[in-house]
């Protein structure tokens, strides 16, 4: 449970790097806190999500999300791209929860969304 736990911390440590690297060339964006951008929270859970099933994901794209206050925190919802180790892309429906400007985030649902 350390190693997960140690595991997370350079994650999301990593994100907070590329978050903050990001604010300096990118444009401002005063009504979203820093770090907290949907493509960033959408590859903050395919990469845990990876990680805690051993599946070997790679983060493609979002296409749909939408965020609002819940519990303390922001509530993320999307539809996100992902491509296996093959290659194949599939969407996922995605739900973080965490608190901008914290190490506070949990992953709480990533399903495949089945095509008919």
């Amino acid at each position: 449970m350390r190693s997960l736990a140690a595991v997370l911390f350079v994650v999301l440590a990593a994100l907070v790097a590329g978050a903050a690297s990001e604010r300096l060339v990118g444009p401002a964006h005063t009504d979203v806190p820093a770090g907290t951008h949907t493509p960033q929270i959408a590859r903050f859970a395919v990469l845990v999500y990876s990680m805690n099933r051993g599946a070997k994901l790679r983060y493609v794209g979002v296409s749909d999300s939408d965020v609002h206050p819940h519990q303390g925190g922001m509530k993320y919802k999307m539809v996100v791209t992902a491509a296996d180790a093959g290659g194949a892309t599939a969407q996922y429906k995605v739900l973080v929860w965490g608190i901008p400007g914290t190490y506070q985030w949990m992953l709480l649902e990533f399903k495949k969304i089945k095509l008919n």
